[in-house]
């Protein structure tokens, strides 16, 4: 009975080599591009709806790893600018899928004074999960905790037009600053470029904008589809962060 009782063992415990990590040698940012869930349920003779529930399953599990470790944001590139482009059926499921996902694990995120914030479009996601986003946005604005930014709907080319939509309107003889690019930008500006970008299946960034910036290291697992990998995939990738010579131009 005592060893029912007994806690998971937490991820300090699961990978010692992490103790060997000094503090300023995690990354500030991680973003996760999760690739290859159709792939995964192509292979497993099933439809697209099916790997992405897998892949929803590891990412619960892989989040709930990172809030341990002393990184600060934690970005999941969920739906791009492009998937728009996949059939009506399996958009409609996946948005289904991330709204029950926040609903489901809210509550977790609050009791570990998670924040949430979405990176992207609004006006073009089903009704349901923008009430969903927004709400979730609100209640968790004053927790302090590690950052989940959501990237729904995001693309590169996409933030960058829409930001030179708001400096039109704005003024057409506005002065464009880093601080006033950073405020229009999705996030404003509580969101840096990452640090470290893990990608599952393929060796690209795609249209990931500004989130990949020039200091930006990138790991790629391209030997697995997402549901496939775990939070061991994960460890490897910051422990390779670790290991890194960041001189930052000089």
């Amino acid at each position: 009975m005592t060893e029912l009782l007994k806690p998971s063992p937490n991820i300090w415990e699961r990978f010692p080599q992490l103790k060997e990590v000094p503090q300023d040698g995690f990354p500030n940012h991680v973003l996760i591009i999760p690739d290859g869930n159709r792939r995964f349920a192509t292979a497993s003779l099933q439809n697209a709806l099916f790997g992405h529930e897998q892949g929803m399953k590891v990412v619960a599990n892989i989040l709930r790893d990172l809030r341990e470790l002393p990184i600060s944001t934690v970005t999941l590139w969920a739906f791009s600018a492009d998937n728009w482009k996949r059939t009506s059926e399996e958009v409609n499921g996946l948005m289904l899928l991330l709204e029950r996902g926040i609903k489901t694990h809210f509550d977790e995120l609050m009791k570990n004074n998670v924040r949430v914030v979405h990176l992207g479009r609004k006006d073009r996601i089903t009704k349901g999960l923008r009430a969903t986003i927004e709400d979730t946005e609100v209640r968790t604005a004053n927790n302090t905790g590690q950052t989940l930014c959501l990237a729904i709907d995001f693309g590169g080319r996409d933030q960058e037009r829409r930001m030179l939509e708001a400096v039109r309107k704005i003024s057409p003889d506005v002065q464009l600053t880093d601080e006033l690019i950073n405020k229009l930008r999705d996030g404003k500006g509580l969101v840096p470029p990452a640090d470290l970008l893990v990608r599952t299946s393929e060796r690209r960034t795609s249209d990931i904008g500004w989130l990949n910036g020039a200091q930006t290291e990138l790991y790629f697992i391209d030997n697995k589809l997402f549901p496939e990998i775990t939070t061991v995939d994960i460890v490897a990738a910051i422990y390779y962060f670790s290991t890194r010579q960041r001189r930052m131009g000089a």
